[in-house]
Formats: C-alpha cells, structure tokens, sequence
C-alpha cells in the first residue's frame, strides 16, 4: 500500500521517542492561549457545509514544532461542560463550550493523552514524561502525581469509582479516584511503535486491551487476574513503517444480541493488517476482515461502521460481518466515525473532516489546516477536531 503513514507518526521505539518528546515543552513560553472565534471556515468547504464556530490555539506553538496528537475530552462540571485538553507546552487547559479558556494547570512535560473526570470531580491525564496526575480544574492544582513506567497516550478509562490506563510500554494499571495503584498487569513490549495507542476496554468485569506487540489480553477488572491472550499478528517483525501491523485503536466490544453467535465478540482493529473478531470468553478468533483501521469500529445497533486507511467508509453486519455498503471517501487515512446529531462524523490526515447519513450518504465537508489523526469528539454544542498542530476546531 506504499507508505501513506510516513508523515504522521513517529516510527521509533518507544524508549527512544518518548526520550526526544519529554523534552519538548522548553520551545514555548508561559503566553496566553488564543481564541479566535469564527464563523466562516478556514479554507474553502465544497458539498453541504459544515460550520465552523470557533478554532484555539492550544499549544502556542513555534515553526517546526513537533506533532501534537493529544486527545480532548468533555467534562461535566457545576457550572456546565467544559472541554479539557493537553498540549505540547506543558499545559493542560479547560475551555467553555464557547472556546474561552476558563483554566490551565502547568505540568511536568507535555500532555500527548486523553483526559477523564472522576467521581471524586478530578481529571486525570498524563504526560510524555510518565507522570500521572489528578487535577482539581475549579482550584487549577494538581492533588496528586504518579510516576509510571512508561508514557500515557491514550486514554484513561472509567471502571467503578477508578480508572484504567495502558501505557506505551504495554503495561495496564487499574487506579482509585486518589490516585493510588490497585493492580498492573506487564505486557511483553513490540518493536517499532507509532504515536497513537489503544485504550482499555471495560465489559462485565473484565478488561480488554490490544497491546502493541499484537497480542489482546483479558484481566479480571477486580484484581488485575489474567484469563487469557490471542496474538493477532502473524508476524510483527518490520524493518519499516510501511510494513509495520500494530494496533492503534482500542477494540469494539459487540455484545451477544448483536453478534449472532450467542456469545459477546471483540472487534480487534489492526493497522495495516486485518479486523479481528475474537471471542471474549477465549479469545479465539471467529472472523476476520481485511480492512486497515487506525480508529475504532463504531457499533449502532446490528452496523459496525469502519473507516479504514484507503479513505473508504464501511457499514459491516456485526452478525456476519458481511459489507452492507461501501463509500469511497477521501485518499487519505480516515479516522472516525462517531455519532454526533444523529451523522457520522469522520476525518483524514489531509485536514478534512466529513458528516455522512448512516445509510453512507455525504452530508457536509470542510477542509482545515494540518492532519488530523485522532478521532473527533462529539459534545452538545458540535463536533470537536485537534489536528497535529496544535488547533482545536468546534465544528457543527
């Protein structure tokens, strides 16, 4: 397939990596966030348009910056919903649903996760560095920092009144609320690795991860117990990029009413190598697609939607997993969908972001500067967009 991904990750071993990207966050200065309201989109939008309301500077970043890839998140707060995201300036900020900055939170490097709040009104995150921490954003403190082996790129995920986390390095930690480790699980590390990381999954008391060496794991959520591994890679051995296969994206639990076999599936997607649905009582494998996903299947109701990394648009039967139709959308690497509004909305490493009808009809576009590699995020003002450098866009 050629080597569409070589721009837009960072092909090195994870070590190494995170050894150039801790030292980041010396480029910038302590300047204000900007927040540039707008109405007209920043380039021009061809089909049915797609607004955009407002665009934030997040990282203030230089020329030759490197890639920003963190992912912002939505969190329900007293006095209304506020987007929280990192940055590479060593900065975790929160915006109101209008993209004025209410808050930022210094850090000790910069910020490539996702965020979560707890039940205990915290927001945990990590940074490049290893560290983890839970941020009180109406005292604009840190109440505690945990030092983790490795980095947090993805997410971290809600499990009772804690959270789950997998770190770059193939490890899995299950947290309180106050930030103290109940358990961690040590996966066996892979080779080359690219910038964006799986998240756990959480489904009837067990936990579910793709690590990046190709095996998927299952651990009891309670006391971190192993119950079983599939590899899901024939061979992960690549000398380059264009030949890697590694997971990217967290998996798609498809439950039992859905399914047709009677039993709850896990929608395993594979970057340059295949989508796998294993069983979650072994992890035996029980279908297989050839599909490029660098995102996770969206399931609504009995249709798992794929975008995959040849541009093209997919909507399976989650029983068969048969093709029910399929758009070719962009030539680009797609990311998405997510439901926002009752459309799916997607993106691609060229700056465009697409909202589609779910019977595969195109319902709006609109180009913008940069790539866009994380999944858009939907909140109930719009639809939110981080490309690489640095910009968050509401969209509607």
């Amino acid at each position: 397939m050629g080597n569409p991904m070589r721009h837009a990750f960072i092909p090195l071993l994870m070590s190494v990596a995170l050894g150039g990207c801790a030292t980041v966050g010396n480029l910038w200065q302590d300047a204000p966030a900007s927040a540039d309201k707008a109405v007209t989109p920043a380039a021009t939008a061809s089909g049915p348009a797609i607004t955009m309301l407002w665009r934030n500077n997040l990282d203030q970043r230089k020329p030759a910056s490197p890639p920003g890839f963190s992912l912002p998140a939505v969190v329900t707060t007293t006095t209304g919903d506020l987007i929280v995201a990192g940055s590479q300036d060593r900065r975790l900020r929160a915006y109101d649903m209008s993209g004025s900055e209410v808050t930022r939170v210094a850090l000790d490097a910069p910020v490539e996760s996702g965020a979560l709040k707890l039940t205990n009104g915290l927001v945990v995150v990590g940074d490049v560095g290893g560290n983890l921490y839970g941020v009180d954003l109406q005292q604009g403190v840190k109440k505690w920092r945990y030092t983790l082996s490795s980095a947090l790129i993805g997410r971290p995920v809600a499990v009772d009144s804690g959270f789950i986390i997998q770190t770059s390095n193939n490890q899995i930690y299950r947290f309180t609320a106050d930030g103290k480790k109940v358990w961690s699980f040590s996966g066996l590390l892979g080779g080359l690795a690219m910038h964006l990381s799986p998240s756990p999954v959480v489904y009837n008391g067990r936990i579910y991860a793709s690590l990046s060496n190709g095996d998927v794991v299952a651990l009891n959520a309670d006391n971190g117990g192993f119950l079983w591994k599939r590899q899901t890679i024939l061979n992960n051995e690549a000398a380059v990029l264009s030949e890697l296969k590694v997971p990217v994206a967290s998996p798609t639990v498809i439950p039992a009413a859905e399914s047709g076999l009677n039993e709850d599936l896990l929608a395993v997607p594979i970057f340059q190598g295949q989508l796998m649905f294993l069983s979650l009582q072994d992890g035996s494998t029980l279908r297989s697609r050839d599909l490029s996903l660098k995102s996770s299947p969206l399931l609504i109701g009995s249709k798992l939607y794929v975008a995959d990394a040849q541009g093209a648009v997919s909507a399976l039967d989650a029983a068969s997993g048969e093709t029910l139709w399929k758009k070719q959308l962009s030539d680009g690497e797609l990311t998405g969908p997510i439901m926002a509004a009752g459309l799916l909305w997607l993106a691609d490493d060229h700056g465009r972001v697409y909202r589609m009808e779910q019977d595969g009809r195109v319902a709006g576009r609109i180009e913008l500067e940069g790539r866009i590699d994380r999944t858009p995020v939907a909140t109930g003002n719009g639809v939110l967009v981080r490309n690489n450098l640095g910009i968050l866009y509401m969209l509607r």
